[in-house]
């Protein structure tokens, strides 16, 4: 099942999919749903950035709570049968939301940040093929270390350890239409990011 999560983030969110099977609206994001028309599932949160009134059958949660409003929803869509949680509004803004929003990645798999500009996803063991997208680069991030082999890109690697304190899989290109990433051991988070 394909699920859309929007978070509310500070930073604009990119437009939203309308081809999700199930739409869950996290606090402030539950606006932007309502500004883009979008039939929302679930509404949940502590309302902190929500200006105006939850509908009456939104989960309401405290404000002081040991999850966030996030973990909240990507448990909510586990529950559903997710089988992809496409996630905006998780980028930007606090950098510390920010890196517990792609910390969440290993939690979750299925789980996919969307900014604008910015696609991020975490890649476990296994072959994956990513389509080029123009004008991005392609990044590849240690989840603290892997071993990894890419192909289809200016910068190639094969079997090749890589750890979290090295920038050496950050910035490639496309050289083929597909990359292809394999991801011998350990984690990798994808990142492709606006040029």
């Amino acid at each position: 099942m394909n699920i859309l999560i929007v978070a509310a983030s500070p930073e604009p969110i990119p437009d939203l999919p309308r081809d999700a099977d199930f739409v869950i609206g996290v606090d402030g994001g539950y606006q932007r749903l309502l500004d883009e028309g979008i039939d929302v599932d679930v509404v949940v949160g502590d309302f902190d950035s929500f200006v105006g009134t939850p509908p009456e059958e939104a989960l309401r949660y405290p404000s002081e709570k040991d999850v966030t409003d996030l973990e909240i929803a990507l448990q909510l869509a586990i529950d559903q049968g997710a089988t992809q949680m496409h996630v905006y509004g998780a980028l930007g803004g606090r950098v510390d939301m920010t890196f517990a929003n792609v910390g969440l990645l290993e939690s979750y798999p299925g789980m996919v940040l969307h900014g604008t500009g910015q696609t991020i996803f975490l890649a476990r063991p296994g072959s994956y093929e990513i389509k080029k997208l123009d004008e991005h680069y392609l990044s590849f991030m240690p989840w603290k270390t892997a071993t990894i082999s890419i192909d289809g890109v200016k910068y190639p690697l094969e079997r090749h350890p890589v750890h979290s304190a090295q920038a050496l899989t950050i910035s490639n290109e496309w050289s083929e239409e597909l990359a292809l990433l394999t991801v011998h051991e350990g984690m990798a988070l994808v990142m492709l990011v606006k040029k």
